[in-house]
């Protein structure tokens, strides 16, 4: 047999879960009604009736619970009202199998249940009183049914418990497969940005350089050409840095954040001829490979821009593991030293000196091809901010970064 659980959902098990419950019910039952010392027609046209309606409630409970439900209470109102007329205890007996096998069916609300019991209860004593039965009788008869009522709310709280266990278990299952989607769509959007980072904007930076030095070559301007063929040389040694950056981030492989940017500024010393120095302040700790290549980005796009917009210039790069805002502004006017720390805060600060007198010089597209707006949009994955624009003096450009870390 099913019913459905008290609060919705699907149907659950009907005393299946207790099947002693079940076989000492019918044998209650089947056992009283065989040993019944009575000699009244009447009353055995109550058992009789009380008995199809135990049955009926088996057979209704699955496709007609509130008929099922119905019977039930027939069940155990018939020998309750005409308990005082028995020559036995079989119809308190009845009742109390009745009244037990009610108590732990899920179903009913509280309200209903306590409703039904106490009536039946109530009913017993008072037809039993009524029929000349002592004090002791009626003592015995209450603990009779209140002992049957007690062992089917145990068994109704105990099914309540393991249904309430199993829809928690199913929305667990259902949460972590709902997670488990989610990781998978943001694993794809990651790689998707790793693709259109690396692919997108360095081989669309070469295909410029390209037409320019075949526009170039019409023109027969053979060292355009050739400033051409080495940018574009120089994009693709960027590009396969971009990519081999991106795959050891996606495998979780990158190196420590220091050591990346004393390669990546090494490297830049010895193309461009430029003075950086690298100063790592705080309390060095391993991050996450996705931030550590934002910032590596970030700082190969600010160098980049650096070369292009103030040749020339010293640039200064500052790794702070252990900076604080509390008392530091975040915008890149501020030119306070910075020396706060203790919140767990990575901060990186690109500044270089802008010259009195500097020229525009059109040296392409950046060669990571990131750009601020991409900087700022994956490190907002990573709960980071930047920010970039001239100092207080307006003598230096700024570009910082800020990550939680």
């Amino acid at each position: 047999m099913h019913a459905t659980g008290g609060q919705g959902g699907a149907p659950v098990p009907f005393m299946s879960a207790n099947p002693v419950m079940q076989i000492v019910g019918f044998g209650l039952l089947i056992g009283t009604l065989a040993t019944a010392r009575e000699n009244s027609p009447v009353m055995w046209v109550v058992y009789g009736a009380s008995s199809v309606c135990w049955f009926a409630s088996h057979f209704l409970i699955d496709r007609r619970p509130l008929w099922a439900g119905i019977a039930l209470v027939s069940s155990a109102a018939m020998p309750a009202a005409a308990a005082g007329w028995a020559d036995d205890s079989t119809a308190v007996i009845m009742v109390g199998v009745v009244l037990g096998w009610f108590a732990a069916w899920s179903r009913p609300r509280a309200a209903a249940l306590w409703l039904v019991l106490s009536s039946c209860l109530a009913l017993t004593l008072i037809s039993s009183a009524t029929g000349g039965a002592g004090l002791g009788d009626l003592g015995g008869y209450a603990l009779v049914m209140l002992l049957l009522t007690l062992l089917g709310l145990n068994q109704r709280q105990y099914r309540m418990r393991a249904d309430q266990a199993e829809q928690l278990l199913r929305q667990t299952t259902l949460m972590q497969q709902e997670q488990a989607q989610v990781a998978v769509l943001e694993e794809r959007a990651r790689l998707a940005r790793e693709i259109h980072d690396v692919l997108a904007h360095s081989l669309g930076a070469l295909t410029v350089q390209l037409k320019a030095a075949d526009a170039l070559l019409d023109n027969g301007d053979v060292e355009g050409v050739r400033a051409r063929i080495r940018r574009s040389n120089r994009l693709t040694d960027e590009g396969l840095a971009e990519a081999a950056a991106a795959v050891a981030a996606l495998r979780d492989e990158v190196l420590p954040l220091p050591d990346m940017l004393a390669e990546l500024i090494g490297n830049f010393r010895r193309d461009h001829r430029t003075e950086v120095r690298l100063t790592t302040t705080g309390t060095t700790r391993p991050l996450p490979s996705g931030p550590v290549v934002a910032l590596v980005r970030a700082t190969r796009e600010a160098l980049t821009n650096a070369v292009k917009h103030a040749p020339g210039g010293a640039v200064d790069v500052v790794l702070n593991y252990d900076y604080s805002d509390s008392n530091h502004s975040d915008h890149p006017d501020h030119s306070a030293p910075d020396h706060n720390y203790g919140n767990g805060k990575v901060r990186l600060e690109v500044r270089n000196d802008i010259p009195r007198a500097a020229a525009f010089v059109d040296d392409g597209p950046p060669v990571s091809g990131y750009g601020l707006t991409g900087m700022r949009e994956r490190l907002a994955l990573a709960g980071g901010t930047l920010q970039a624009g001239p100092d207080a003096t307006r003598r230096s450009w700024r570009l910082v970064v800020e990550l939680p870390g």
